[in-house]
This record gives structure tokens, C-alpha cells and sequence, in this order.
């Protein structure tokens, strides 16, 4: 989690000057070890591909083609202000004189961070993210069990500020096999991520479910190509007592091409570009969304350490409500059990009644389990709902199961 107080760049994040003798700072362009050669650019590279290709040039000691290649950028992507830094460090160089950051915004921003080094964040993080080709194959180690029936599953990492946007492609829920489908700068919260309050200006860290997808015609300016809303604050939240609402991945404002790493009020912030790509997609509604300080990645045949004890403690609870054993239930349900506030004496009799009133066999099929670790160990499900008689458009529920004494233990059910 992100410390309080202004937020500051780590020393291995400070590439300020595309030159080692920048009249404007000491700072030196560090190259990541992924980095390679300059290659032909393709007619209809995106802007981030644009932007690798003139760090490539540079590497290669090209400096008029990127030069050139700064003003193909721009004429693209007019809006794009890391563009325009990278334009006028390489005029700066050419004619010999030095960059005044005032250029740039150098006023402080909401963010603690000077216009410039903003920029050159963005910067290090674009050119330092993983390849595509490293991650192929591997998924985010929280998925402990993915059903075919959730066609994606969205990951951000904070840490490289890129958004992950997977197809499932599962056939075997214990094993699940993603398909990345785009690879994407992001923008979080000003004040960085760990939101605990309405205004903090941070980005909520956990599991989270796509609840709408909002045109960007019926939105203000501000959400940009559109937006897709989230379920923060989620159970867990209220149960720690967070507030604040509204937290959404959405676009970027017209006048931007992009936004700093740490910009926003606690959204996730595309470019438009990128965001229209995912709201032409369907059947968005209650994907998963991992949010986290930074991800790890295993193979779909590494079995995450507590898959075997949940699963069974998920059986479990399925047969206890089939046969009603409520003696059994009874010691599934955690004595903090909360929901909407209340606890599990005022939920007991309803979760009773819903034992008792026969469920479906096919009922408790898990939809998507994903673990989350913080303070505790936590385990957040989506299973088809064992009863549906009282609403028949209630077809899931949402569970928060976390282990105390060795034991997965219930925390919070209710309708996904």
C-alpha cells in the first residue's frame, strides 16, 4: 500500500532527460534490459509503439529519424503531451539550448509532482512495462478458479501503471487459460493507491465486478470515450469502513491524449483510443476486476497454494445447503459475518430458510474465485445462486470467505 504525503519518484524511476547532459537536471535515461533495436514502424502503430520506436532510434544513435519520428507522433496524436516533451528534448539537443520545465507546466500538480517529472514518469513507465510476448501464457496468481462462463477478466498493476484486458479462454475452471487481448497504460489515483476515504485521492486496491457500461455521449467531458463502472466500495470495504464512490475506468479528457501516472481523483484512466476498444466489447457485466500494488504471474499449472483447502471448504458448504445440515452450515459462517451492516444473528433464519427450501443441484457451481491478500487471507466468489425461488432474476451470489484458524469461514453473502 501507498504511504501517505506527497507522492515521490523512486530513484530506478527517474529517466528524467532523454540526454545525459540535460541543461534542465542530472538525470540520465536508464534503458530497461527488455529494451531492443529499432525496427520498421507499421502505417497504423499506436502511440506507445511510436514512442518505443524514437527511444529505439535513440539507442541507435539516430537522432534526426527521431526527430522526425517525434513529429509523426505528434501529427497522429496532436494531444499526446509526453509527445510534445519528447519533441522538444531532441529540438533542445539539436539547437543547444536548454528546456525550460516551465514549458511544461512546472508548477506543482495535484499529484506533489512537477509537470515535467510527471511527463517523464510516464515515460519510464511506458518504456519499462513487460513485453507481451513474457506474459503469454502465465495469468495473475490471485485466480484460483475461473468458469468458461466469464468471457473476461480485467488486472491492473499499479506499480507499471498497465491495465490487462484477457478473453477467457477456460476450459478447465482449475486451470484457467487467458488470451491477452490488450495491453494498456493507465493512470491511477493522485495521491497513489490504498483508498480508505470519499476525497483521498487514491485508487482502491482489490477485487472488484464491472457493474455498467456508460457511453461516452452521455457523459461529461472529464470520462472521455466512456467508462466502465465498478463495485467499489465492495463488501469488504464496508466491512473496514471505507467510503467514497464513483471509482470507474473510463477515458481520458478531450484536450489529453493521456493522463500523468498519478492524475486522477481514484479511477483508472485510459486513453480514449484504448477505452473505446473495451466498450465495444459485450457481455461485460460482473467481470472481474484485480486492482492491485503490483501482480504476480504463474503458470495455469501452478496450483495457487490454497486452491485445494478452499475447494473444499466451497464443497463443503454446497452439500450442507442441498441437505440442509444447518448444524454443518452453521460452522461455515464466521461470527463476524456482516452484511448492509448487520450481523450473522439478524442474516441466520434467512440463510436457514434458503437451506430448507431445497436446492437446485446444479446450484454452487463457482463462476469465479479470486484470492486477495492484505491484512488477512481472502477469498472473493461469484457461485451460480442454490435457491433461486424468491427473485428469479437473481441467478448468482457473492461471497467473501476468509480463513480464520485454519478454517475458510464466510464473512458475507448476498446477490452479485
Amino acid at each position: 500500500m501507498s504511504s501517505g504525503g506527497k507522492a515521490s519518484l523512486q530513484a530506478a524511476e527517474k529517466p528524467v532527460s532523454l540526454f545525459s547532459k540535460s541543461a534542465v537536471s542530472n538525470w540520465k535515461l536508464q534503458f530497461d534490459p527488455y529494451a531492443t533495436q529499432a525496427t520498421v514502424l507499421q502505417a497504423n502503430a499506436s502511440a506507445e509503439e511510436m514512442v518505443e520506436h524514437v527511444y529505439a532510434l535513440l539507442r541507435s544513435g539516430d537522432r534526426s529519424a527521431a526527430l522526425l519520428q517525434t513529429q509523426r507522433l505528434l501529427n497522429t496524436y496532436p494531444n499526446f503531451q509526453l509527445g510534445h516533451l519528447l519533441h522538444a528534448d531532441l529540438l533542445n539537443e539539436a539547437l543547444t539550448q536548454p528546456l525550460d520545465p516551465q514549458t511544461l507546466e512546472g508548477k506543482e500538480t495535484a499529484s506533489g509532482l512537477p509537470r515535467y517529472e510527471e511527463l517523464l514518469l510516464e515515460s519510464s513507465r511506458r518504456l519499462n512495462r513487460p513485453p507481451v510476448e513474457t506474459l503469454q501464457g502465465l495469468v495473475p496468481k490471485n485466480i484460483i478458479s475461473l468458469s468458461p462462463q466469464n468471457p473476461y477478466f480485467i488486472a491492473v498493476d499499479a506499480s507499471k501503471s498497465r491495465l490487462y484486458w484477457f478473453a477467457n479462454q477456460t476450459v478447465n475452471p482449475l486451470k484457467p487459460q487467458l488470451k491477452l487481448l490488450l495491453d494498456t497504460y493507465v493512470s491511477v489515483g493522485q495521491k497513489g493507491i490504498g483508498k480508505a476515504r470519499e476525497g483521498d485521492g487514491r485508487t482502491p486496491v482489490g477485487v472488484y465486478f464491472v457493474n455498467k457500461n456508460l457511453n461516452g455521449q452521455s457523459l461529461p467531458d472529464l470520462y472521455g470515450a466512456g467508462a466502465l463502472t465498478l463495485n467499489y466500495p465492495n463488501a469488504l470495504d464496508l466491512m473496514r469502513g471505507q467510503t467514497g464512490s464513483g471509482i470507474w475506468l473510463h477515458g481520458t479528457p478531450s484536450e489529453q491524449f493521456a493522463r500523468a501516472p498519478l492524475a486522477t481523483d481514484g479511477c483508472v484512466v485510459l486513453s480514449n483510443p484504448e477505452m473505446d476498444k473495451l466498450l465495444r466489447l459485450k457481455n461485460m457485466e460482473k467481470t472481474p476486476v484485480l486492482i492491485a500494488e503490483k501482480l504476480d504471474w504463474i503458470s495455469p499449472d501452478q496450483a495457487p497454494q490454497d486452491r485445494e483447502s478452499f475447494k473444499k471448504a466451497l464443497d463443503q458448504w454446497v452439500r450442507d445447503r442441498q441437505t440442509s445440515n444447518l448444524d454443518g452450515l452453521k460452522n461455515i459462517y464466521s461470527p463476524q459475518f456482516q452484511r448492509d451492516g448487520k450481523g450473522l444473528s439478524v442474516w441466520w433464519p434467512e440463510i436457514v430458510s434458503a437451506a430448507q427450501a431445497g436446492a437446485s443441484k446444479n446450484g454452487g457451481e463457482p463462476q469465479s474465485v479470486i484470492e486477495w491478500t492484505d491484512a488477512q487471507d481472502y477469498m472473493v466468489v461469484n457461485v451460480t445462486n442454490p435457491n433461486n425461488i424468491r427473485n428469479k432474476r437473481q441467478q448468482q451470489l457473492r461471497m467473501y470467505w476468509t480463513k480464520s484458524a485454519n478454517q475458510w469461514q464466510i464473512v458475507y453473502e448476498g446477490p452479485a
